[in-house]
């Protein structure tokens, strides 16, 4: 019979703290909860005190858990390709540790355990640091880490566009907190892969577009620094409410940074409310939302990739945000990219609420965030833009912000869903609804807009002047040395795609070679070592380069055809679909080379054109 060891207890706890920074709880009653058998091979077997009908439940085989384990496995067939596994249950481990000798070496366990008492009981029985070690495998097994699991996992799947498995561990009852994960990285894969099918090009001409108007635009860093310390922010949205409680913003205006979104500028201009700033963010949103006298004087807090006449219309007064890591190649630490890309919530609300983290600002107010229908409608003005998504999607209800439920949608429910992953990220941020209706957000603080107008107005009050003056005059972006070494790079990016051009011919020609030896010989000989030597060389330098990401993230519109990072070809049956898929990339990928040659080119011209 296993013995407890508070010894190996603590052994698996160091290295678990070591790795995620936090210890897992001991249940003080967790002797009374499970207890631990042995299987007839000596393995230890987790059972849960009186979960099964007249006695306990057994978690694992009692005969060979490992075993059996593996034959669980056998009825899934999983593609050859990088994969992501979203598993719900630890379990002992059994289960997970025939997945990872099942699957390709470079596929990733995002492990959610529902029961950390359940996870430091295994602790004091079972040596788990090779599953805590594993750099392959994340756990979270508490409540602070299971707020992370989107957030985490979402990452990894955008950044290497993988297969997604959703899997539960034997025994394991459903999890409803698990599957509204799954739910929210479903709806970020499709929408990933549905946004660089349709706008990928033009997000991408839209960056090529304000990189060559960076010498006449600022940066947000440089905003942060000039704001006023302590500065709350206010977010006006565009939701169907707005129209309720919109002028209360004129008591607050001179109390707080009033930051609106495109979409909700006709509002205020319709009621005489000039914000401080408004955010566009969608390369593809129609510019004359922003068409308004209101915006006449303020500037523009705008992505990178923001629609390129909006980019014009605000020309001289763009704040630019939304750095990713070909940025930083190009401008270096000043302009603050995220590396790692960033998540912006699929909406210019969502934008909003990541500029004012990046802004430092800790208290952040929402209005017109109702992410529901009010009386039939979707947006608090009279455009019917935007109304087809809800539509086509299924109305769903949502628990409402005052106790009842509203009507919305999935894509709602998703936005819904980002506030709340951002709220879990900064315990020191606050977060206030004042809304007045719509969806309810899990750790936003509920008040009126009137109790948030009577609370910002015992601070002092902001001189309005001296705010427009800040944000219209904070320095440039780019100097003109700056500029030409900009250029340089640009050029030196266009000969990056004539290199991947050739090499790209190359490599279609060896897959085609080796797809032959796969079908008609036996890949796994010696003799075809140096072509897939040459191979992972051609295709190394291909990797090696900035442009090769935005080729894969921007204008390859297929994103399922990108090749996996490694190729998995231990043998003829595995080799045969990755050199197939191969072929038909590298095939067509000298055409997506030239044709963004083009575009950075002409990017380039038109840029000294418009500022010489």
């Amino acid at each position: 019979m296993p013995l407890k060891s508070e010894e190996l207890r603590e052994k698996n706890f160091e290295v678990f703290e070591k790795r995620y920074g936090v210890r897992p709880q001991i249940d003080a009653n967790e002797d009374a909860n499970y207890r631990m058998g042995e299987a007839r091979d000596g393995a230890p077997i987790l059972y849960i005190r009186g979960a099964a009908a007249g006695g306990d439940l057994r978690m694992n085989s009692e005969y060979d858990p490992l075993y059996e384990a593996e034959r669980w496995t056998e009825k899934f067939e999983f593609k050859n390709r990088r994969t992501t596994v979203l598993l719900l249950g630890f379990g002992a481990g059994y289960h997970l540790k025939a997945l990872v000798h099942k699957m390709r070496p470079d596929t990733k366990f995002y492990v959610f355990e529902p029961e950390e008492s359940f996870f430091s009981y295994i602790c004091s029985y079972v040596d788990l640091t090779w599953f805590i070690g594993s750099p392959n495998i994340y756990l979270y097994v508490n409540k602070n880490q299971r707020g992370l699991y989107v957030n985490e996992a979402m990452m990894d799947l955008v950044t290497f566009n993988s297969e997604t498995e959703a899997l539960i561990t034997p025994f394991y009852a459903s999890n409803d907190e698990f599957d509204a994960c799954c739910v929210a990285l479903s709806g970020i894969m499709n929408g990933q892969m549905n946004y660089q099918k349709k706008r990928g090009r033009i997000s991408l001409e839209s960056r090529l577009f304000s990189w060559n108007h960076m010498r006449n635009a600022a940066l947000l860093p440089t905003m942060r620094e000039a704001l006023p310390k302590g500065i709350s922010a206010v977010i006006v949205s565009a939701g169907p409410s707005l129209n309720k409680n919109v002028d209360v913003l004129k008591k607050i205006k001179g109390h707080a940074l009033i930051m609106s979104s495109d979409r909700a500028i006709n509002v205020l201009d319709a009621h005489g409310i000039e914000p401080d700033i408004v955010l566009s963010a969608e390369p593809g949103k129609d510019p004359e939302f922003l068409n308004y006298p209101v915006t006449k004087d303020i500037p523009l807090l705008c992505s990178l990739q923001a629609n390129i006449k909006a980019q014009k219309m605000f020309e001289g007064r763009c704040i630019y945000f939304h750095a990713l890591h070909y940025e930083d190649s190009l401008f270096g630490k000043k302009i603050e990219a995220d590396l790692g890309g960033v998540d912006l919530g699929g909406n210019v609300s969502g934008a909003c609420f990541v500029a004012c983290e990046k802004l430092g600002i800790k208290t952040i107010i929402l209005i017109g965030q109702d992410m529901a229908y009010l009386d039939g409608k979707h947006h608090a003005d009279e455009s019917d833009q935007g109304g087809d998504d809800a539509r086509r999607l299924k109305t769903i209800e949502l628990p409402g912000i005052d106790g009842g439920v509203v009507k919305s949608c999935g894509m709602w429910r998703e936005f819904r869903d980002f506030f709340e992953r951002r709220i879990k990220l900064d315990p020191e941020l606050r977060v206030i609804d004042a809304t007045e209706g719509g969806a309810l957000i899990h750790g936003s603080e509920v008040m009126t807009l009137e109790e948030v107008a009577e609370e910002l107005g015992k601070d002092q009050a902001l001189d309005n002047l001296k705010l427009r003056e800040i944000l219209t005059s904070l320095p440039r972006a780019q100097s003109e040395e700056e500029y030409e070494e900009m250029i340089d790079k640009l050029n030196s990016w266009c000969d990056d795609l004539d290199m991947i051009c050739s090499n790209a011919a190359e490599i279609e020609t060896i897959c085609n070679q080796l797809l032959k030896v796969s079908k008609y010989q036996d890949i796994r000989d010696l003799k075809y070592k140096k072509k897939l030597t040459k191979l992972d060389k051609l295709r190394s330098e291909i990797y090696d380069t900035v442009v090769n990401a935005l080729l894969e993230e921007y204008w390859i519109e297929d994103v399922y055809s990108i090749p996996d990072y490694t190729f998995m070809i231990r043998n003829n049956e595995e080799a045969i679909p990755v050199f197939e898929s191969a072929i038909e990339y590298y095939s067509h990928l000298p055409e997506n080379c030239r044709s963004l040659k083009e575009a950075i080119q002409g990017a380039i011209e038109e840029g000294k054109n418009d500022l010489s």
